[in-house]
């Protein structure tokens, strides 16, 4: 999977401060396992989703109608 270079490194960063915290070191699989479990992952995924439709664009065709 490709991720932005910005996530990529908020990812690193966070591993660090478990290790910090914990002292082990969090796979990054594991690590993003938690993100997708948490319920604040489901609204960031309805935000993204609902920022998409959005973006429909509508063509009204006016051909044949009577002025």
């Amino acid at each position: 999977m490709q991720v932005s270079p910005m996530f990529e490194q908020r990812i690193k960063q966070l591993q660090k401060e478990i290790m910090k915290k914990d002292g082990e070191k969090i796979s990054m699989r594991d690590l993003t396992e938690k993100v997708v479990k948490s319920t604040d992952f489901d609204a960031l995924e309805k935000s993204i989703l609902n920022v998409a439709n959005f973006d429909i664009n509508i063509g009204l065709d006016r051909r044949g109608k009577k002025k």
